[in-house]
């Protein structure tokens, strides 16, 4: 059996990603070392962009199939409805039962076209409800950030004035 190339697997993406920040870091990093501010954006760029290509691959898989059911469903409801418009022209015999099954495949037709506005409107709410997390996130890493830097004006200054009754 010819096995056909597919994705490559989270361990080799995984070495992809450790292999690219080791480059980075071999390449920027200076006599001291390289910094950990540095090191941890360029860490933070890999991971979102691996992150980033796995929910694409995923989102696209998922709408490939929601794709392909929505439209066999969707030639389903169509043929249906076309054959039992031509069994009316030809025969007015089956008139109640044909109108009966086309007037179903017209409800399933609806209930597909349904599914695809709730589901758009689903994503821009889910879209919506993360963009408020991430923000909701960004703030608090900067309310951190700036009591880091509090506590660190703290320190120094008490170091300063430890300093001065030292040297008095």
């Amino acid at each position: 059996m010819n096995k056909i190339m597919s994705d490559p697997t989270p361990a080799q993406r995984a070495e992809v990603m450790v292999r690219n920040l080791e480059n980075f870091i071999r390449d920027k990093r200076s006599d001291k070392g390289m910094s950990f501010k540095t090191w941890q954006n360029m860490a933070q760029a890999e991971l979102t962009n691996a992150f980033i290509e796995h929910q694409k691959q995923l989102t696209k898989a998922k709408q490939d199939r929601l794709g392909r059911r929505m439209m066999l469903g969707g030639i389903a409801a169509l043929l249906t409805i076309g054959f039992w418009g031509a069994v009316i022209i030809s025969d007015k015999h089956f008139g109640l039962l044909a109108a009966a099954i086309m007037s179903g495949a017209g409800i399933f037709l609806a209930f597909i076209l349904g599914e695809l506005a709730v589901r758009h409107v689903g994503s821009k709410l889910t879209d919506h409800g993360r963009e408020k997390l991430f923000v909701r996130i960004r703030d608090f890493d900067d309310q951190i950030k700036d009591l880091e830097k509090k506590m660190w004006l703290k320190l120094k200054k008490t170091k300063e004035e430890a300093e001065k009754l030292d040297i008095l």
